[in-house]
């Protein structure tokens, strides 16, 4: 039995912490960083729980060949330095949960592997806009339980938005006692198709923006339990038809569908149908200033103020966030 791994680490990121493994059962306490060497090259599972590893430092875990999954749970992570993590070619699987993260920077994910990604219940509020970029296997991402306020995934490859593909998404948090919305930004990519139940599980959203891809349709049952969004844009989209719900969720989004291929009488009718609801309140506008409504420069500087987190996954296929 080895009871103690000690590996030569410019600044040690574990401190006589236990540890279990798979593929090196021998081994309970580590110190230092796990790093290619004789007794850890076999290791396909590397788990820490209930340990203290208040900085995850450079070189933390990196080049073992074998490695699928890592599991760093409750062990008061606090931050996490780019370069921890990297040459793991097997990585399926990294969950960080129950810690203290606040910050996810550039550097720290980029250029793994890995298919699933679990930062559960931290204390996330600012993810870096490249912090998920060069990241070609990653399709399924868990941040509930965060403070994330905005999730950026604009400019991408996604195609579709699945059956409950934003499950793990809090529609609303509070920020200094104040209550606000979650802003979901999926436009410019590739999307064609959102299924049926693809916002099951969401009541209310900040913004969700959807412009600039190539929908050609989207049902009442796409929406799932969504009743209220702040903000939808849908403009410069291969729509044909909406449902009239869409308004009811959100009735500004009668200015954001421009450059849809809609029939002129479809949207008469929704904006008869808005004019003639209890929702007309600031949206009652004359048919023709729709009509003629050119894109803005985007929201103002005080409607960015709520939330300055970016977040950006690089071509997920199957995203499930």
């Amino acid at each position: 039995m080895i009871p103690n791994l000690s590996s030569c680490c410019s600044i040690n990121t574990f401190n006589n912490n236990s540890v279990t493994l798979a593929g090196a059962k021998d081994i309970k306490i580590i110190s230092g960083c796990f790093e290619p060497n004789n007794n850890l090259i076999k290791v396909s599972l590397i788990q820490v729980v209930n340990e203290t590893v208040p900085i995850l430092r450079r070189d933390a875990i990196h080049s073992l060949p074998n490695l699928v999954d890592i599991i760093l749970e409750k062990d008061y992570i606090t931050d996490i330095e780019p370069g921890a993590f990297y040459n793991l070619t097997k990585l399926y699987l990294l969950k960080i949960k129950f810690n203290n993260i606040r910050t996810i920077r550039e550097g720290i994910f980029n250029g793994l592997t890995l298919t699933e990604l679990c930062l559960t219940d931290n204390n996330i509020e600012i993810i870096n806009p490249n912090a998920f970029d060069d990241m070609p296997k990653l399709s399924i991402l868990f941040l509930n339980e965060n403070k994330v306020a905005v999730l950026n995934f604009e400019n991408n490859l996604i195609t579709t938005v699945p059956y409950r593909g934003l499950r793990n998404v809090k529609g609303e948090h509070t920020v200094d006692n104040v209550k606000v919305g979650t802003n979901v930004q999926l436009n410019g990519n590739k999307i064609r198709k959102i299924e049926d139940g693809a916002f099951e599980g969401l009541e209310t959203l900040g913004w969700l923006f959807l412009h600039k891809n190539e929908i050609e349709e989207i049902s009442e049952e796409s929406l799932g339990t969504l009743r209220s969004v702040e903000w939808i844009r849908l403009d410069n989209n291969n729509l044909k038809c909406v449902p009239g719900k869409l308004v009811k969720i959100s009735p500004k989004v009668i200015y954001y569908l421009y450059s849809n291929p809609l029939s002129r009488s479809l949207i008469t009718n929704l904006v008869s149908d808005l004019k003639n609801s209890y929702l007309m309140g600031p949206y009652n506008k004359k048919y023709d200033e729709f009509q003629n409504f050119k894109d803005t420069t985007g929201p103002t500087k005080n409607e960015f103020s709520k939330s300055d987190t970016r977040f950006v996954i690089s071509d997920p296929k199957n995203l499930i966030i």
